[in-house]
């Protein structure tokens, strides 16, 4: 049997973004997408691949406080 690959997205996660409903939709889509037939993982690039800055960058935004609306 094979497990299926499923996305959760965290609340708030895309509040910053300025995309209209069919964009949003069309995001979320692709991301699944991607997801499912695993080509993410296939297309990533690993931290340690990244420039200093960029990893800065990335550490900064998830040591950030989420904005979430619970």
């Amino acid at each position: 049997m094979t497990k299926k690959k499923t996305v959760e997205f965290e609340e708030g996660w895309a509040d910053d973004l300025d995309l209209t409903a069919d964009e949003m939709l069309d995001l979320v889509r692709g991301i699944t997408q991607l997801v499912e037939t695993g080509e993410i993982f296939e297309e990533a690039i690993p931290v340690d691949e990244l420039s200093y800055e960029e990893r800065a960058e990335i550490y900064d935004m998830l040591n950030s406080p989420k904005n979430t609306r619970h």
